[in-house]
This record gives structure tokens, C-alpha cells and sequence, in this order.
């Protein structure tokens, strides 16, 4: 990972000015005032997990927005760009892509099951075990992407602040994390919306600005743009052919088709998205968010390419080998370049300000969701036979989601120095290999049945881990975890392209080997049979 130390302005001033740290300093008390004010106002669990299902459209899609527009999104999509030029431009096309799939399951996702991933399954096929696969998949998917969001955002701040001193690091991480844990135990989903929706807008007019400013400076030539950010990348002849980072011939083109699957797939099912969908206040609404998402996800990934390229063009040094996408130094060199000619430390401030909002906000969401499935589908329904009451499941979450953010936080501090760009790769494949497959089976295909499912799910997990571990992105590569190891032996960095298919194909043959059973008979007429939600959670089916 690219050090702090790195990216810290040399131009014989320090990096922060009294203006931008003021400035930083101005937007973490506005968050924890907001965070204050959007606290949870009522006992009830359904405003909780999913604010009432009372959220409106447009609120809905910008926060849909602002769960994709991660850390992850907007560092390694610019990280990617500037480093590899077209296979970063695909992966970026393919996070606005991504919502399609998600348009397609938004509205029988919206109507199945209450609150979380668990429920949703649990609404046609009974038994914990189903409960249990979905609590285990919604950690594997939550706790990686919260660990890469926030030691990226540990790394921005401690930029934004000059100090490269061992530790600076993890001391801003952990004082981002600590701001986390408020937003996520605080705020619940009703005001994690309205936060999410608030950095929607600062983010998108932050990146405008931006893009402004490197058009400016290319003269407002798209010419001059594209060709200076070829020039000074480490391919000149290559850049805009595929190849540059994920390697040439057959195996870099599996490995850009593995990496758009995993993308496409992934990014739409991670599982608070799958919540954000519920707190809709109808499949109609969650189908009208997810459009309204998708209208405002294109023009964001356009601008992130765009900094892409201006990070290559006028970041000051060419990026690539062993750069880490997911390391906030090219986005930070592009403000700095366009600080010296506009704004000063200023531009920098924003872009560190934009960072921090935008790992505080989607880590809050992905702790809440992982406290949800802890606390809803383990705690709830295995204790009392799922007749735990409403307060209960809240005074749960209140130490459950503190409990949940600390662990991030430490594992984060933990992974400071590492490479951890496989865990971003480990949780969107896995979503793609997992929960996808799960939705698609559970909301369309009636012969389907539990035992399918969990194989589905299983099966999907267990490529993903297996081929994360021995593929390039662990070792044998130079921008692996261990660059000096080599003990791989599946040849390409995401195995979307081999444990999605597999997840299928196991929940297919495990459907017709066994027995459909009751639900799965019941569940053919699907306009006769629909759901029916207790106050405790559970479900029960009426004819």
C-alpha cells in the first residue's frame, strides 16, 4: 500500500493550511451533529432495520447511490484508471451495471421477507440453517469492504494532516472508526438514509468540481486529457488496450471477464444494498429508487474516470506495478496538482473531506446491516423460538453494533501495511457467488428448495475463498498480499468467472436430488400464496 509519506505534498510547505484543516475539522462536527439529530426516535424494529419502509424514492435512490459510491468504488476506480487506463475504464462502466441487476430483483425483493437477507430466504424456505448461510455470508461480504474503506480512509487523513511518523495511520483510522461506530450505533437506518443521502450530494458536487478543474487544465480538450494521461502512464502505446494491469494474452482476458463478473454481479446483492431495497415503501417504489440510482450512478462513474485520467495525466509520477487501487494516492496527487494552480490546500481538504463522509457513511451501513443479521436472524430466532420481543431485538443491536465497529476498527489498524486489495476482491465475488445466486433461485425459481439453496450458497462461498487463497491476488504476483510468496496455483485475481457458475450449478443439482417439499409446492402459485409477517418476525404463509 502506497505510505502517507508518499503522497504528502514536498513542495517545501506543509500540507495543511489553517484554512483546510479548519475546514476538515468544520465537516466531522456538522456529521456527528447530523448523526445526533438523526438518531433513532422510535422503539420499534422495523424503523430500525429498515426506517419503516416509509422512504420515498428519490431519498431512497440517492442513498442507494451512496451505498455504491463507496471508498472501495471511488478509490479503485480511479486507482485502476489512472494505473491501467482501459481495463480500469471497464471496471468502472461495469459499477453503473451493476444496478441492472438490482432493478431486476427490486421489486419480489421488496415484497419477500421483512428486514434482512435472512428474512428474505426464511419466506419461503424454513429451518435456521437458512438463516444461519445468510448471517454467514452477509459478514464474509460486510466486515472486508468495512476493513478497506476505513484503513483507506485512515491513509487520506493522515495525508490530509503531513504526519508520516509510524502509526499516524492507524491513529486516523481509529478515529474514523470511532466516528463510525456513532453514526451506526446512533442513527439506525431512517437517519443512516438521510446521511447517506447528504453525502450523495456533497460527493457528486465535490467530484464536479474536480472534474472542472482537470478539464480546465487540459484546456477543456478531451484530446489533450486522453493523450497526456497515455504519455505519462507506465504503457504510453498501450494504454487504451487491454491488458496493462490484469496482464496480456488469454489469461489477462479471463481475468478482465472474471473481474467485470464479479463486479457486475456483486456490487448490486452486497447486503446492504439488499436492505437499502426493503426500507422502500413499495416494490414499486424500490423498482422507481433503484431506476432513479442508476440514472444518477452513470454520470458519477463517468467523472470517476475522468479523474482517472487526469490522476495519470497531472498526478506527477507514473502509476502502476505494484500500486495498490485501493490506496488513496492518486486521487490525493490530483488534488494536490490541481491545489497548486487552484485553491491551494484547499482542494486537498475537500478531497479528504469527501473521503471521510463517504467511508463513515457506508461503513455505518454495512455495520448495521451486519448487527442486523447477527442480531435479527441468529439472536431473534434461535432464542424463544423466534418470539423475542421488539425491544429486546433493539437493546440487542444497541451493544451488538458498538461490539460489530470496534472489531472492524481493529482488524482495520491490524491490515494497515498490508496489501488488502484481495478482501475487496473476496467480498464482491462472494456476493456475486452467494447471495445472487440465492435471490435469483429464491424469487424465481419454484422447483427450487432449501437444500438447494444452502448448497447454492455453500458451494459459492467455498470456490470463492478457496480460489481467492491460491489465486494471484494472495501471491505470486507483484501486487498481491505476499509479493514474495508464490503458492498460487489458479491463475486469475477474481474467481467470479468460475464460483459463480458453480454456485448455480450446485443449487440446481441439489434442487432436483431433492424433494420439493411443502413450501416449494405452495410457493408455485405465487400470486395465491404470499407472505405474511408477524410484530415478532417471523412468517407465515395464506392461501
Amino acid at each position: 500500500m502506497t505510505p502517507p509519506s508518499e503522497v504528502a505534498m514536498t513542495t517545501g510547505s506543509t500540507l495543511v493550511q489553517a484554512a483546510p484543516l479548519t475546514a476538515f475539522l468544520l465537516i466531522i462536527c456538522v456529521t456527528l451533529l447530523l448523526c445526533l439529530l438523526l438518531g433513532v426516535t422510535s422503539d420499534g424494529v422495523e424503523d430500525l432495520y429498515v426506517a419503516g419502509q416509509s422512504v420515498r424514492p428519490w431519498t431512497n435512490a440517492l442513498a442507494l447511490t451512496g451505498d455504491l459510491v463507496s471508498v472501495l468504488i471511488l478509490l479503485s476506480t480511479v486507482g485502476l484508471v489512472a494505473a491501467s487506463g482501459y481495463d480500469g475504464i471497464v471496471a468502472g462502466v461495469s459499477t453503473a451495471v451493476a444496478l441492472g441487476v438490482l432493478l431486476v430483483l427490486a421489486r419480489p425483493l421488496r415484497t419477500t421477507g421483512r428486514f434482512t437477507l435472512g428474512d428474505t430466504l426464511a419466506a419461503r424456505f424454513s429451518g435456521g440453517g437458512v438463516r444461519v448461510a445468510a448471517t454467514v455470508v452477509t459478514l464474509g461480504c460486510s466486515l472486508p469492504l468495512a476493513i478497506v474503506q476505513l484503513t483507506s480512509a485512515g491513509e487520506a487523513t493522515a495525508a490530509l494532516i503531513g504526519v508520516d511518523e509510524a502509526g499516524a495511520a492507524q491513529i486516523c483510522t481509529i478515529f474514523i472508526g470511532a466516528m463510525m461506530v456513532c453514526a451506526a450505533a446512533l442513527t439506525g437506518m431512517r437517519g443512516n438514509t438521510m446521511l447517506q443521502a447528504i453525502k450523495t450530494v456533497v460527493v457528486f458536487g465535490w467530484m464536479g468540481l474536480l472534474v472542472l478543474l482537470v478539464m480546465a487544465r487540459a484546456g477543456w480538450s478531451p484530446d489533450v486529457l486522453l493523450t497526456g494521461a497515455a504519455d505519462h502512464s507506465v504503457a504510453p502505446h498501450g494504454y487504451y488496450a487491454p491488458g496493462v494491469r490484469l496482464a496480456a494474452g488469454l489469461t489477462g482476458r479471463l481475468n478482465l471477464v472474471s473481474l467485470q463478473i464479479s463486479i457486475i454481479l456483486g456490487l448490486a446483492v452486497v447486503p446492504h444494498m439488499v436492505m437499502r431495497v426493503k426500507a422502500a415503501e413499495s416494490g414499486t417504489s424500490a423498482r422507481r429508487s433503484v431506476f432513479l440510482a442508476i440514472v444518477m450512478a452513470v454520470p458519477f462513474c463517468l467523472m470517476s474516470v475522468i479523474l482517472g485520467l487526469g490522476a495519470s495525466a497531472y498526478g506527477g509520477r507514473p502509476l502502476g506495478g505494484g500500486f495498490a487501487v485501493q490506496s488513496a494516492g492518486p486521487l490525493l496527487m490530483l488534488a494536490q496538482a490541481m491545489g497548486a494552480q487552484w485553491g491551494g490546500g484547499l482542494v486537498v481538504a475537500l478531497t479528504v473531506s469527501a473521503v471521510f463522509l463517504t467511508s463513515l457513511t457506508v461503513v455505518a451501513a454495512l455495520t448495521l446491516s451486519s448487527s442486523s443479521a447477527l442480531v435479527h436472524d441468529l439472536y431473534a430466532q434461535r432464542r424463544q423460538r423466534g418470539n423475542v420481543s421488539a425491544e429486546a431485538e433493539v437493546r440487542a443491536m444497541s451493544w451488538v453494533t458498538p461490539a460489530l465497529g470496534a472489531l472492524a476498527v481493529v482488524l482495520s489498524v491490524a491490515a494497515q501495511a498490508w496489501n488488502i486489495q484481495f478482501m475487496a476482491q473476496f467480498a464482491v465475488t462472494t456476493a456475486a457467488s452467494t447471495v445472487l445466486p440465492a435471490l435469483v433461485y429464491a424469487l424465481f425459481w419454484t422447483r427450487c428448495t432449501r437444500a438447494g439453496i444452502l448448497w447454492c450458497i455453500y458451494v459459492g462461498l467455498g470456490t470463492s475463498v478457496v480460489f481467492l487463497v491460491f489465486g494471484t491476488s494472495v501471491s505470486g504476483a507483484p501486487g498481491a498480499l505476499f509479493p514474495t510468496s508464490d503458492f498460487a496455483w489458479f491463475p486469475l485475481q477474481s474467481s467470479g468467472l468460475v464460483s459463480v457458475p458453480a454456485a448455480f450449478v450446485a443449487g440446481w443439482i441439489a434442487s432436483r436430488r431433492t424433494s420439493r417439499g411443502t413450501t416449494a409446492g405452495q410457493w408455485g402459485a405465487a400470486s395465491a400464496v404470499m407472505p405474511s409477517a408477524h410484530a415478532d418476525g417471523t412468517t407465515t404463509r395464506r392461501a
